[in-house]
C-alpha cells in the first residue's frame, strides 16, 4: 500500500518506521521520494492560476507595473532569509551556509599520508577525479564523540564537500538532515558551556525541531584550516 507523502509520515521526517530506510539510509535516496517530486512537477496547471494571469495581463500597463513592484518587494523580503544545511557530529547538531556547500556524498576511502595524517587531518579523498583534503570537523571543533568501542569515524554516513574557492575541504559527518531557512534576527548568542573551539567558530545559535543548532562561521573556519594544514 502506497502512503502519500510517506517521507513525512514513516520516513526521516516521520516516525522512521519505513522498512526501506535500512537500505536507502534517507528518503531522498528512495524511488518513492523521486516519484513524488516528478508527480509534483508533472501536475496539471490549476485553473485559478491561468485565470489569475489572464486577468493580470488584461490589465492596463500601469496596474501591471504596480503589481511587479509589489512582487519585487516580496522577493526582496524572501532574499533576506538565510539558508543553512543542518548536520550532526556525535550528539551535537551544526549548520553551515548552503552557499558554501558543494555537495553531500556517500563515504569514500580516505588515503592517509605518511607523517601528515593525524586525528585532525585524516588524509586525501578522490572525489569525482579531484583530490581533496579530508578533515575531522569533530576534532577541529572539539566535539565530544560517543564513548563506544564500536564507533569509528570511518563508519560515518555522509561526507560534505565544503568551500567556495579552491581548495575545497571534505568533512565526514554522522548525519545530514535538511536545508533550513531562517531570518538573521533568529540568531542567538552561543552559550558559554560549549567547547571553546566550537564557540570561536559559531556565528550564533538557531532553533530547529525543538533543539539548538550551532550556526558555524564557516569562512573563518576554512581560513584557519588553510593556514594550519596547507
Amino acid at each position: 500500500m502506497t502512503i502519500e507523502n510517506c517521507w513525512n509520515q514513516i520516513g526521516v521526517e516521520g516516525d522512521r518506521s519505513c522498512e526501506r530506510l535500512e537500505n536507502v539510509q534517507h528518503c531522498r535516496n528512495c524511488p518513492m521520494y523521486s516519484a513524488g517530486g516528478r508527480s509534483l512537477l508533472d501536475r496539471e496547471i490549476p485553473f485559478d492560476y491561468l485565470q489569475e494571469w489572464t486577468q493580470t495581463l488584461a490589465q492596463p500597463l500601469e496596474s501591471q507595473l504596480s503589481r511587479s513592484q509589489s512582487d519585487l518587494l516580496e522577493i526582496s523580503q524572501v532574499r533576506q532569509t538565510l539558508s543553512a544545511m543542518i548536520f550532526r557530529l556525535g550528539s551535537e547538531r551544526f549548520a553551515l551556509p548552503v552557499c558554501l556547500l558543494q555537495e553531500v556524498i556517500r563515504p569514500i576511502p580516505i588515503h592517509t599520508l605518511p607523517h601528515r595524517s593525524n586525528d585532525l587531518f585524516l588524509g586525501l579523498v578522490n572525489c569525482r577525479g579531484e583530490i581533496l583534503p579530508c578533515v575531522s570537523l569533530s576534532q577541529f571543533l572539539q566535539v565530544e564523540m560517543p564513548i563506544d568501542p564500536t564507533y569509528s569515524r570511518l563508519n560515518l554516513k555522509r561526507m560534505m564537500v565544503v568551500g567556495q574557492h579552491r581548495p575545497l575541504w571534505v568533512f565526514p559527518v554522522d548525519e545530514v538532515y535538511c536545508v533550513h531557512r531562517f531570518d538573521p534576527s533568529e540568531l542567538r548568542d552561543p552559550p558559554v558551556v560549549i567547547a571553546k573551539a566550537s564557540q570561536a567558530y559559531t556565528a550564533g545559535m538557531i532553533d530547529w525541531t525543538n533543539g539548538k543548532v550551532n550556526y558555524l562561521e564557516i569562512d573563518s573556519l576554512l581560513d584557519t584550516l588553510d593556514r594550519r594544514l596547507l
